[in-house]
């Protein structure tokens, strides 16, 4: 009987060291979010770029560490709006990002249908009729919707055109 006990009492407190230690190991292994999706969601209005959707997902990859979303290839990627917009609704999107690609990209908001419901803004990175140089952007712009709409939509520059080399680091959207 005190062999049964002993074991009994061995084994209660082998196994309370041992779910310590798992439970310890487990949430050491649980990483937080990377600084720069912390500082991206800093920005009013921000929009978490996990949230990313499109059917050509393969085109799309999402780096959690960097924060970042990149288009190589796709035709289009959405982000579902944090409020559903209503006709003559206005909103300001504020994106960042890196053009490492050859071609530019169209932005919109679309229902669930991706019909397109405001005036399409073209980022075709020229300037001054010259070819815009690749790197960093920082731009901001105004959409109207002219129906409900309950996504940002961004597509390549024109029809039939591929979004190329395109990295996301940051998308806010302000209701007005």
């Amino acid at each position: 009987m005190k062999k049964t006990l002993l074991a009994t009492v061995f084994m209660a407190a082998l196994f309370a060291l041992v779910s310590c230690a798992s439970k310890k190991a487990a949430e050491e292994e649980v990483p937080g979010d990377s600084k720069a999706k912390l500082e991206a969601l800093a920005e009013e209005g921000a929009i978490d770029l996990s949230t990313w959707q499109t059917v050509d997902k393969f085109a799309m990859k999402y780096n959690p560490e960097e924060y970042t979303l990149t288009c190589n290839g796709g035709e289009y990627f959405q982000f579902p709006l944090p409020v559903e917009m209503n006709a003559g609704d206005y909103i300001t999107v504020h994106l960042t990002g890196t053009n490492n690609g050859d071609t530019g990209f169209r932005s919109w908001v679309v229902d669930n249908n991706q019909t397109t419901l405001s005036d399409p803004l073209y980022l075709d990175f020229k300037k001054d009729g010259a070819d815009y140089v690749t790197g960093d952007f920082d731009i901001t712009y105004t959409l109207n919707a002219t129906a409900p709409a309950s996504f940002l939509f961004i597509k390549g520059p024109q029809w039939g055109t591929m979004i190329d080399k395109l990295t996301i680091k940051s998308v806010a959207v302000i209701y007005e």
